[in-house]
């Protein structure tokens, strides 16, 4: 039977284990080598090799990793609770830990919080995760909130050096192809006719002048240039001066150039549309 060292952790503190794991700070896990020879490939390598006849029981093992990354790693591997996520730095810390230990269990664990809300504010840190690992569901979902980026105005340079160069040619394509499918809505005379058909003309007979239509459309292309997501165009849109003149523009009849409640129900659509995450 093992003595429970001083410095042992008090989660795995098992006596019977026969497996002494030891962090950089000297905290000791007490581990059963089945767990870990059925969780990690890792350990079952290691754990394969011949051992003296004199080696001690529990097998010492200097892991050289952080106590916050390895209990939660181990946590998982143990089928322990785990503590709520906080941070990016947390998962990439833990995926760094369980890739080293070869542990599918624990990754499918991060896949299913990768997405979570609590990290919706740094989604091209999960893109650079998700087509690491080859989540192609999770990089459907997360290339959609990389849109509310810019990526190329310097700010994302580190982290898009941390991508492949596939990952990257994907990245810039999709937010590409979100412009070119907003710019060719808004230019189309399926949901917008009375601004783009030519020549268009008042029931009055007389020729419509589209340019206030054209100058709203230049800011709406402009707003998607630098956040592709388009999330905040319908509220915004509301103050601007280019869209008050064209909800205002009419004939020397009276008759209104635009309808405001359709427009703006096609520029939504237009705006769905476009950030389709199909690849």
């Amino acid at each position: 039977m093992a003595t429970v060292p001083d410095n042992f952790h008090p989660s795995f503190a098992d006596k019977t284990a026969d497996v002494a794991l030891q962090s950089t700070e000297g905290t000791v896990y007490l581990v059963h080598s089945i767990i870990l020879r059925n969780t990690s490939g890792f350990f079952r390598t290691m754990l394969s090799l011949p051992q003296p006849q004199d080696a001690k029981i529990p097998h010492e093992i200097l892991v050289g990793e952080k106590d916050a990354v390895m209990e939660r790693v181990l946590r998982m591997m143990c089928g322990l609770e785990i503590p709520r996520w906080g941070s990016m730095d947390e998962i990439e810390s833990a995926l760094d830990l369980i890739e080293k230990w070869d542990a599918p269990g624990p990754l499918s664990v991060v896949r299913t919080a990768i997405t979570s809300p609590l990290f919706a504010d740094e989604p091209l840190r999960v893109y650079v995760l998700t087509t690491h690992f080859g989540w192609e569901e999770e990089t459907k979902t997360v290339l959609v909130s990389t849109l509310k980026l810019e990526l190329l105005n310097g700010e994302h340079d580190a982290t898009l050096c941390c991508l492949s160069s596939r990952s990257l040619l994907t990245l810039v394509a999709f937010h590409n192809r979100c412009k070119a499918r907003f710019r060719e809505a808004l230019d189309g005379t399926e949901l917008f006719a009375a601004g783009n058909e030519e020549p268009r003309e008042c029931g009055c007979g007389k020729r419509r002048d589209n340019y206030p239509w054209r100058i709203l459309k230049t800011k709406l292309l402009s707003e998607f240039d630098q956040r592709p997501l388009g999330d905040h165009i319908l509220t915004d849109m509301a103050g601007w001066p280019e869209s008050a003149a064209c909800w205002r523009a009419k004939c020397g009849c009276g008759n209104l150039y635009y309808d405001q409640v359709s427009t703006v129900a096609n520029i939504k659509t237009s705006i769905k549309n476009s950030i389709n995450p199909i690849l």
